[in-house]
């Protein structure tokens, strides 16, 4: 792992100079000579490579009168666990072999991360980039986490200011290097990994993690010393954030650490280490039991084209960096060095299967794939295509006697805008409906359908969630189904779309792979497609996009004026969410009693779970729907619905157990009576549909195996074992439905409350989903800490109230991370600013010749 944190002349915007200073015996007690100078940089300074504190303090003092000068970065590289134990379980030979093999690798990264990185600014406003000639760094070998566990590390602490080629002196433009972080640090694990290997160790891949492990080494040991991360794990969860390597994770990192302890007896604390160890019998043989003479390399070449397939995985444009990072984190497991790294690089980029898009406004070097461009414009070329044909093409009086028709039959006339909306869905072979959530897509649909079928065609529908179906088939009479279905039903030949008007609800959320799937289906048949949705709510999870862009190119027609709310001043709320006018809808719903805050996430849970049951008390012919962004709260939430509902016996007691699967999360789950359930599968053979929800009514327990009996909420009921619906692994799909994920309800009306569990990530696309579903009131769960948290306040231990609070929210809540599809940068427009931007960078000239120059 790689971190940054600054070091500036005060302690407001990061640790502070002084703090370095005092913490210095502390830096020098760990290496027998104090700091090593590093970084191509440090050449220039003609100083010796171990440095003491004076010479620390005048490469690092600050300029007078600058008070919040950044003095420079503390760039901090972190060993697995694995390597940290080994190095704490090694005798002094083997020992120090491991500090020269992290030291070495230590400069390599940096090496890396000067090339890549080190800019500083000229020109009007500091436009210009222009490259150094290296870092200016000390290297620190620390050998203990906080805890005093064993956590190999080496702080290498680069000055803000470097040499450029011209003999001039300036300050480094800092954002390159977060930007290069992740890259960097994928690099110095895998020099180190290589090292290791050189020492006879041989390495292993992690589930989940980007990092090599050392074969051999116990996890339980790995665990047992690692207090710190058992810390910053429970402080994660207390505050509700997922991984450290958040904006608030890192904070919670910084903030949770205790204070340096001074390391007066090195070999008492490695004695220490090593009679845990002994207990824990991990001794000194079995160091010399993975110890191999040589370890068998992979003469596999690194299979590049996975990796980059890999990397495209959900997205349509990646950076340098991103590819960097992909390839070093691969090169750990085939012994490559860095050359090799960016030897893989440069070979790819020379490729015709990778495109550079230009630079971005963010100063980032961009690319895709020739399979992704091709697919996008296969998407617009079909989009073409359709909409050149009239097949479809209704006749004024067929809409309008549709119209009629509908309005006898409801009772009330449509809006101009949803008549309109009508119209402009009866046209092409591809038309397509953009409305905003509420605003009566579902009744200009229901038309639709009318007209169509009253011509003689057939119209079906077709969404992400089996629950969006299910209320696309109810509220509009369009027989639909789920979209996996449809595809698995078009590539076995099942369906025709010949003479039929295909609609796809909530489109966004399909990705441009399936929809060009649909496009050639439906084109192939002569069918007309329908695509509804709206680009500002969420959008797919893999290669999004494709609904705004081909909005964009082809036309739609819109619906703007919002109708579910029944109440304006909600319908309002929505609308600003839309907008990103957040503080206004939070203060509305302020206002009204709806924003309840709590102290931790815990409390939040509860406050919801509490509000949830009293509202479902008072109103039990109302609806109701919980909330979250991501699955690991729905999860917990769920939990503690079923807790109350056992306790209120509205589930049973048997709590049969079954280790459970849904997408890529696994869990044990109990499961009893009264259980509300979701089907996380399809299984066609069985008639059971992914994301269909139902109610256990009997469950019974046969030796190894589990008999449920589910009454869906499609009023069908169906009986399945254990055995029969699960994978390879005995793994169910099924699991607890007591709340959902935002990303999951898009799509769904709910004709009563809902109930929100705000966590960071929730920006605009998803607070205008959760915010725009009731019908009645949204009610909002929020944990200040998490907000403190992201307002700094903790950081800085400064005041905060709700007010400050709200402001916080409004700002996360406003911001927009829609991603943009490969083909939008081949714009004409955006190529002449890629090249602007691609001016502002200066070539590198060659650091050895310009180092040979001057006799260095």
């Amino acid at each position: 792992m790689m971190t940054i944190k600054l070091i500036s002349a005060s302690s407001k915007q990061g640790e502070s100079y002084l703090d370095y200073l005092e913490e210095d015996n502390y830096y020098a007690s760990e290496t027998e000579n104090g700091g090593v100078l590093a970084g191509s940089g440090a050449l220039l300074l003609k100083k010796k490579q171990l440095l003491g504190k004076e010479s620390f303090e005048r490469i690092f003092k600050p300029l007078l009168g600058k008070k919040n000068q950044r003095i420079g970065w503390d760039v901090t590289f972190s060993d697995p666990k694995s390597v940290s134990v080994l190095t704490a379980r090694a005798d002094l030979e083997l020992r120090n072999k491991i500090h020269d093999a992290r030291e070495k690798s230590v400069k390599e990264a940096i090496e890396f991360l000067e090339k890549h990185a080190g800019y500083t600014r000229r020109g009007h406003n500091g436009y210009e980039q222009e490259a150094v000639t290296g870092f200016i760094a000390v290297l620190y070998e620390h050998s203990t986490s906080r805890d005093q566990d064993p956590q190999f590390h080496t702080h290498c602490l680069i000055k803000n200011g470097a040499f450029r080629f011209d003999g001039s002196f300036g300050t480094l433009e800092s954002n390159h290097l977060y930007k290069w972080q992740k890259a960097t640090g994928a690099v110095y694990r895998a020099a180190l990994a290589r090292r290791m290997q050189d020492l006879g160790f041989s390495i292993e891949r992690t589930e989940c993690k980007p990092e090599f492990e050392i074969e051999g080494i116990p996890r339980s040991v790995c665990e047992h010393f690692s207090k710190r991360k058992k810390v910053i794990r429970e402080k994660l969860f207390s505050v509700g954030v997922r991984t450290t390597a958040s904006k608030i994770g890192s904070k919670i990192v910084m903030m949770t650490r205790k204070k340096k302890q001074n390391i007066t007896d090195r070999p008492a604390l490695f004695q220490r280490w090593q009679n845990e160890m002994d207990e824990l019998n991990f001794r000194d043989e079995h160091v010399r039991l993975i110890q191999k003479k040589s370890v068998e390399i992979s003469s596999e070449p690194m299979p590049l084209n996975s990796i980059v397939k890999l990397l495209t995985e959900k997205i349509s444009v990646f950076r340098l960096q991103d590819l960097y990072a992909a390839i070093a984190v691969e090169a750990q497991f085939y012994h490559a060095e860095i050359k090799e790294i960016e030897s893989a690089v440069q070979y790819l980029l020379a490729e015709q299967s990778i495109i550079e898009l230009g630079i971005d406004n963010k100063r980032n070097r961009l690319y895709t794939t020739t399979e992704i461009l091709s697919l996008e414009k296969e998407l617009l070329e079909y989009a073409q295509k359709l909409q050149s044909k009239n097949y479809y093409q209704l006749s004024e009086s067929k809409i309008v006697s549709a119209l009629e028709v509908q309005c006898v039959q409801q009772g009330y006339s449509l809006s101009d805008e949803q008549i309109e909306a009508v119209h402009g869905v009866c046209q092409s072979n591809l038309d397509i409906l953009q409305g905003a959530a509420g605003a009566g897509k579902s009744s200009s649909m229901s038309s639709m359908k009318l007209a169509y079928e009253t011509a003689g065609f057939r119209v079906i529908g077709a969404t992400i969630s089996r629950q969006a179906s299910l209320q696309l088939e109810n509220e509009t009479g369009i027989q639909s189904g789920t979209l996996a279905k449809l595809l698995v039903d078009i590539e076995t030949k099942k369906i025709s779309l010949s003479n039929t008007v295909l609609v796809i609800d909530e489109a966004g959320l399909v990705s441009t792979h399936d929809l060009v799937t649909l496009f050639k289906a439906v084109d192939n048949a002569n069918g007309k497609l329908v695509l509804v949705g709206e680009q500002q709510q969420l959008s797919a999870i893999t290669h999004d996009g494709s609904l705004r862009f081909l909005s964009q190119q082809r036309g739609c027609t819109r619906i703007e004026t919002i109708r579910r709310q029944r109440e304006l001043w909600a319908r309002q709320a929505v609308m600003d969410l839309r907008e990103g006018n957040s503080l206004k809808a939070l203060l509305v719903h302020q206002e009204r009693g709806l924003l309840h805050f709590s102290d931790s996430s815990e409390k939040s849970r509860e406050k919801l779970i509490d509000k949830w049951l009293g509202y479902k008390n008072e109103n039990p012919s109302k609806q109701s729907l919980i909330l979250a962004y991501r699955w690991s709260d729905v999860k917990l939430l769920n939990k503690d619905v079923r807790k109350s509902y056992q306790e209120m016996g509205v589930v049973g007691l048997e709590n049969l157990e079954a280790d459970c699967i849904i997408g890529k999360h696994e869990m044990t789950l109990s499961f009893s009576t009264g259980d509300r359930v979701r089907f996380s599968k399809n299984d066609y053979s069985r008639n059971l549909t992914n994301g269909e929800i139902g109610t256990i009514v009997n469950i019974k327990k046969f030796s190894d195996d589990i008999r449920f009996t589910v009454e869906l909420d499609s009023n069908r009921e169906v009986s399945f074992y254990q055995s029969e619906y699960s994978d390879e692994d005995s793994r169910l799909f099924l699991v607890h439905a007591y709340a959902s994920t935002i990303y999951s309800s898009q799509g769904r009306t709910i004709d009563g409350d809902t109930f929100v569990y705000y966590t960071s990530g929730v920006d605009r696309s998803a607070s205008y989903v959760a915010g725009s579903r009731h019908k009645d009131q949204c009610h909002w769960f929020i944990n200040r800490e998490e907000l403190d948290w992201l307002s700094g306040s903790l950081e800085q231990d400064e005041y905060s109230n709700d007010s400050i609070r709200l402001a916080t929210l409004a700002e996360q809540m406003s911001k927009n991370n829609k991603p943009i599809m490969a083909i939008e940068f081949l714009e004409e427009i955006k190529l002449e600013t890629a090249k602007t931007l691609k001016s502002a960078f200066k070539e590198v000239p060659d650091l050895s010749l310009f180092i040979h120059e001057r006799g260095l």
